[in-house]
């Protein structure tokens, strides 16, 4: 019988279509609860929040590890962070705006323009096309429509700005307000004038800095690690076990939001779960389910021992409970029980 998990309600009310994994296929979660346990207007209304986490909460380890879209290990899928700043550590007024993926900054298609008269495009040093990359942004600068994204900095010289273009939206650096008004100005007399066509490709090295502003909605974290602790419940347990009602606050929670009485960020001296000394594959992710007198806790980290958090899953539990963990080894695109991982280490 086809039953929601969260909304606790059945067909023809809710539709079960798509299957939910447990963990998100963004941060390489592969294996998935049968279909029927998750519906589809479940998943509709948390897809936002759940983009949240991966996007926001681990922005950084996904952008310097991985994984990429929908759990990709390709480097053209690879997560790149939002548009930044880069700056040259040893040239700190040799700023540009560029994004980091898989640990690398990339720069991406822009014009430097001093308004004394100088005007220098810069284009991603990794990639091979520079002069595919220089057309496609004279081409792209030509239907410049005056929209951008601000990044006012002093890093800049009054006399200067950055003009950049990175999947159809165009990023505009300076440190003098007043040159906003001269942006379409300056475009013109460029696109007359192609001051760069000339220019010669420069390849030096730079240490480059980057400075990132990240937004961690830690409602929207913690949900999410419950939602996902839940998922693997279910996989393990079925889907009675976890319609009872002694599990009903942290269900309403995780759909409802509101005061959390149940998730928190867990310090080394707080960790009772006494596996950390085990080999565990490399940044993997791992859930642990346990019972403590009469509370279910469920716990789950990423990336190794990082963002490692407790859930109260249950306040009144009276039945027994054998401790179950999983085991998300992204790099290998490999899953596993707790008992299959320690039995692997027994057979080695």
């Amino acid at each position: 019988m086809k039953h929601c998990i969260y909304l606790k309600g059945t067909e023809p009310t809710l539709s079960f279509n798509s299957r939910e994994h447990i963990f998100p296929a963004g941060i390489g979660g592969i294996q998935m609860l049968p279909k029927g346990y998750v519906s589809d207007q479940f998943n509709n209304s948390f897809s936002k929040i759940e983009m949240d986490f991966m996007r926001n909460s681990l922005a950084l380890p996904r952008q310097f590890y991985g994984p990429g879209k929908r759990g990709s290990l390709l480097q053209k899928k690879a997560t790149k962070s939002k548009i930044s700043i880069i700056e040259n550590i040893n040239n700190p007024k040799d700023i540009t705006f560029g994004y980091i993926s898989l640990g690398q900054p990339h720069n991406i298609p822009q014009i430097k323009i001093n308004i004394n008269g100088t005007c220098t495009f810069i284009a991603d040093k990794s990639a091979p096309n520079y002069m595919e990359q220089l057309y496609d942004f004279i081409a792209a600068l030509e239907t410049f429509n005056g929209q951008y994204i601000l990044y006012e900095d002093d890093r800049f010289s009054d006399e200067e700005m950055i003009l950049g273009y990175y999947d159809k939206k165009w990023y505009l650096g300076l440190k003098n307000h007043d040159l906003t008004l001269k942006v379409s100005e300056f475009i013109q007399k460029i696109l007359e004038q192609r001051p760069f066509e000339k220019q010669k490709v420069n390849h030096d090295m730079f240490q480059p800095k980057v400075s990132q502003k990240l937004y961690f909605d830690m409602n929207n974290y913690f949900r999410t690690c419950a939602k996902i602790v839940f998922n693997y419940l279910a996989y393990v347990k079925g889907l009675d076990f976890v319609l009872n009602s002694c599990f009903d606050p942290i269900r309403n929670w995780i759909v409802n939001g509101g005061e959390n009485e149940f998730s928190q960020l867990i310090q080394k001296e707080d960790d009772e779960k006494g596996l950390n000394g085990l080999p565990f594959p490399d940044s993997a992710h791992k859930i642990i389910i346990t019972k403590i007198k009469n509370r279910l806790f469920g716990y789950v980290s990423f990336y190794g021992s990082s963002f490692e958090t407790m859930t109260v899953l249950a306040d009144s539990f009276s039945g027994t409970f054998e401790i179950e963990g999983y085991i998300c080894d992204w790099k290998n695109r490999k899953e596993y029980t707790l008992v299959e991982f320690l039995q692997s280490l027994h057979n080695r």
